[in-house]
């Protein structure tokens, strides 16, 4: 008995070793899954909605405010937007106000985006073979159930030991989606 429940044990202990190791070098995107999405969001066709997003953007003179370490300063930033029509009618910050429209006006343009930006990292790796300080690359992306919205996106980058990215990716929410 002692015998097999300790390779039930093992069995357990590779395979989520594996699942782990999955996520320590390359490049994943569960592309189906977002598409699958973004294709019930569209088939909904709701144009009018308004919704709150959470984020950060790049101070607004990145060149004059790197850290001691040199990474690019980044704030939090809070959004209402109210789409009409499909389009971005209008949106207030909360708190801190950036110099810039929010990174994402719409859902819509949202999931074009972070779609876009994917692609062209997905490009990068297959492309570069030597890809330096860079292990991996994934996303941690969460959708609505009901209404199929990205609710949280987080891009994560597995670096070399030592290694220090100097990057603005960073993770995003939407909360407080209603349809008008």
């Amino acid at each position: 008995m002692k015998v097999i429940a300790c390779l039930f044990f093992c069995l357990i202990l590779c395979s989520c070793t594996s699942i782990f190791e999955f996520f320590e070098e390359g490049f994943y995107f569960d592309e189906e899954k977002f598409k699958s999405e973004w294709n019930l969001w569209k088939k909904q066709d709701i144009k009018n909605y308004s919704f709150t997003l959470k984020g950060k953007l790049p101070h607004w003179d990145y060149a004059k405010a790197k850290d001691y370490y040199g990474a690019i300063l980044m704030f939090g930033y809070e959004v209402e937007i109210i789409v009409k029509n499909g389009i971005m009618d209008s949106f207030e910050y909360i708190g801190k106000t950036p110099s810039s429209e929010p990174e994402y006006t719409s859902i819509s343009d949202m999931y074009q985006k972070i779609y876009d930006d994917i692609k062209s990292c997905e490009r990068y790796w297959k492309k570069t073979s030597d890809k330096g300080c860079l292990l991996s690359k994934h996303y941690k992306i969460k959708y609505d159930p009901k209404h199929h919205y990205i609710t949280y996106y987080e891009p994560i980058t597995n670096t070399r030991s030592g290694c220090i990215l100097d990057t603005d990716e960073h993770e995003v929410t939407v909360s407080a989606f209603s349809t008008l």
